[in-house]
């Protein structure tokens, strides 16, 4: 394609190199409608033209929409532009590739005559050709064999391997044609060392130019091959298929969860524990409750030791335990007053108490003792006691002879209680 031919992609969208993407989505969607072919078709433009208008806007869209694209079109804007003239200083064996960063270099996606397999085939073939032809004349290693291109038949393994392979190419040439000043003319050894120092930076910018054009051209392939495109659609088709299987499964779970939540009965043993820990959490309650600082005096409550000992001494508090032991000592006196006179009046109570128990004492000793002498003279003495009617009663120093002819337990009573008053 003459260079006369091509036009930059910011002329061909009618916008400035600074505009922005918005700007970019806009220009192109009012030209499509503008430049489609059936419209131009039926305005008199014969097909052919009207076709290639239009997929010369279509290439411009899709170079500038992409950043990366558009940043690599822009340092590169006056190579593609005339790229006749490339590296014109010398007939150097490197093949023009900016002109084949354009849709209209192909038509179809075959892999004959213009389709897109057959004309990026050949030049990345051009290519590699060039790397070995440059190695076998200088004596270098044979550079690693790239893949080919293939078609739409080929497995995606083939096509893997060669986008990777010219994704990561280096050139071995040494771009010694783009040298600027001839070392062996210069005058002295210092000129010689200063022009083969720029010699060598020039090769440098060729050598990384070169690099980033073969890489960059592989990369505009790779974005427009049907092959990448349909194994990403794919790809894409299977991980929203994973996605919606994954939520599907996710919501299996979610209602076998609720549906057990729902038919869940708790243990009696869990029950009693819940009771524990809820006594538990009582005691622990209480325990910090306990743990809390008041100061009964005051009536405060303080967060931390420091503040307690710091209230300790001061002089309000002090004051204030005064106050209250006063008042305590008070209140202690009139309970001990109180007190006294209730053990006082108690006392006097266990007096008369003591009087009756003692003579229930005396009571049951009599009844014992009579009892006891009963058994003791039942065969001996039966008839003469009760010829008599009389009982012998000894208690320590008191003796005395009563008369079997009590009748009550109140003469009873009165006679154990003269008994008392004699002793």
């Amino acid at each position: 394609m003459a260079s006369s031919e091509k036009r930059c992609l910011y002329e061909v969208l009618g916008l400035s190199r600074d505009c922005t993407a918005d700007e970019i989505r806009s220009a192109y969607k009012k030209l499509a409608l503008q430049r489609h072919p059936d419209k131009l078709v039926q305005s008199g433009v014969p097909e052919a033209e009207a076709t290639a208008s239009f997929q010369e806007l279509v290439n411009a869209y899709e170079v500038l929409s992409d950043s990366r694209e558009r940043a690599w079109y822009d340092s590169h804007r006056s190579e593609i532009l005339f790229s006749s003239n490339s590296y014109s200083k010398s007939s150097g064996p490197v093949p023009d590739l900016f002109s084949f960063f354009s849709n209209s270099v192909y038509s179809g996606h075959s892999d004959s005559g213009r389709g897109f397999y057959k004309v990026y085939g050949e030049i990345f073939e051009k290519i590699y050709a060039t790397e070995l032809n440059f190695a076998k004349k200088l004596g270098l290693p044979s550079p690693k064999e790239a893949p080919i291109m293939g078609n739409l038949e080929s497995p995606y393994a083939q096509v893997t391997a060669f986008y990777n392979y010219w994704l990561g190419f280096a050139t071995s040439m040494d771009f010694c044609w783009v040298d600027q000043y001839d070392v062996m003319a210069g005058p002295n050894r210092k000129s010689r060392r200063v022009m083969e120092d720029e010699n060598k930076k020039l090769r440098k910018k060729a050598k990384r130019e070169y690099n980033d054009t073969v890489r960059g051209l592989a990369e505009f392939v790779k974005k427009r091959d049907k092959r990448v495109i349909d194994m990403q659609a794919k790809r894409n088709e299977e991980m929203e298929r994973k996605k919606e299987e994954e939520r599907q499964r996710k919501k299996e779970l979610e209602r076998q969860k609720a549906e057990k939540v729902r038919n869940y009965e708790e243990p009696e043993w869990t029950k009693a524990e819940e009771v524990e820990s809820e006594e538990s959490e009582d005691a622990v309650e209480e325990d910090a409750k306990k743990q809390e600082l008041y100061c009964v005096a005051c009536r405060k409550k303080f967060k931390s030791d420091k503040q307690w000992k710091n209230h300790e001494q001061s002089k309000k508090h002090k004051e204030k335990v005064a106050e209250l032991r006063e008042a305590l000592g008070e209140e202690d006196r009139e309970f001990e007053e109180t007190e006294g006179k209730e053990r006082k009046d108690e006392e006097e109570e266990e007096g008369y108490l003591s009087a009756d128990d003692g003579v229930n004492d005396l009571r049951n000793q009599f009844e014992d003792s009579v009892g006891i002498q009963g058994q003791e003279s039942d065969d001996e003495n039966a008839e003469s006691n009760e010829e008599d009617g009389i009982v012998d009663i000894d208690n320590g120093s008191v003796s005395r002879r009563v008369s079997s002819e009590l009748e009550s337990d109140d003469d009873e009573v009165s006679l154990l209680e003269a008994m008392l008053s004699g002793a």
